[in-house]
């Protein structure tokens, strides 16, 4: 879908948005950031009205495409689009994304995009629904250089929590000596 239209459908849904979604964004929302340490910064990427401080408690940055989204949320709140972040790479410990990969055909930029404002280590908390390209966005995940260390099973969604690799990049850490023979 082409993103202005996108923005524009979202800016208008967004004083409904809680009433039609809580219910359903709770659980995914609670399951996925109780397993996210407690660092700081920590950012709620689509984060749409900020439910995910409101729920949680936690100082999320909220980050969304949609100015009417963030209208409605509370606390810091960027106006950015998830495929270009305005952050510096490695600033980021904590990356929360519930159900905000529905938007995207190809989940690889903003996989590259999370990957590089993580800093080595940090974690990402990630939710897609079951029906979208889950193993598509596995492998972005895993070329991008975040390695899942968790799934979940969250009823309509399948969540993921993942770590940026320490030397960052595509490559695992075991790969690194296969180019050279293993020297």
């Amino acid at each position: 879908m082409n993103p202005a239209v996108l923005q524009q459908s979202y800016d208008r849904f967004a004083a409904r948005y809680d009433a039609a979604f809580i219910g359903q964004q709770r659980p995914k929302i609670v399951a996925l950031a109780s397993r996210l340490p407690d660092e700081s910064p920590a950012v709620d990427l689509g984060c749409g009205t900020c439910l995910a401080r409101r729920i949680t408690g936690r100082a999320f940055i909220g980050l969304d495409r949609s100015r009417g989204m963030l209208g409605q949320g509370r606390g810091p709140r960027v106006q950015a689009d998830l495929s270009r972040l305005p952050f510096a790479d490695g600033s980021i410990a904590v990356a929360l994304c519930v159900t905000a990969l529905i938007d995207f055909l190809d989940p690889a930029p903003v996989a590259r995009e999370l990957a590089r404002v993580l800093r080595p280590g940090g974690a990402l908390a990630v939710s897609v629904l079951k029906h979208e390209d889950v193993d598509g966005l596995l492998r972005a995940l895993d070329d991008a250089g975040l390695e899942v260390v968790e799934r979940l099973d969250l009823a309509q969604d399948f969540g993921f929590v993942a770590r940026r690799r320490q030397g960052g990049g595509g490559a695992k850490p075991a790969d690194a000596g296969a180019a050279d023979g293993g020297t």
